[in-house]
């Protein structure tokens, strides 16, 4: 009967010691009010024109007036616009 007691005591206080080191860690992470590096390094976030993906505007490919998430969407977006600026023309 002493043993069990011991041994529930033992499981008590390991219980009790991890759930305070786990607030203590998580207060820690709460009360630091910071944005992380890697938003604060980004900038502002644009929307791809082609395919609505936000990217950080430092990443984004310019093309004219107009921000695409790649070079890739900023071609197709451009062959769209030109396939269908000829068919009007015809």
């Amino acid at each position: 009967m002493r043993l069990l007691l011991l041994i529930v005591a033992i499981v008590a206080v390991f219980l009790a010691v991890r759930t305070l080191v786990r607030s203590s860690s998580n207060r820690k992470q709460v009360s630091r009010g910071e944005r992380p590096e890697r938003l604060k390094e980004g900038g502002a976030v644009i929307r791809c024109a082609f395919c609505g993906v936000h990217v950080p505007e430092a990443e984004a490919y310019r093309d004219g007036d107009r921000l695409y998430c790649s070079r890739q969407h900023a071609e197709v977006d451009r062959s769209r616009s030109d396939a269908g600026t000829h068919s009007e023309d015809d």
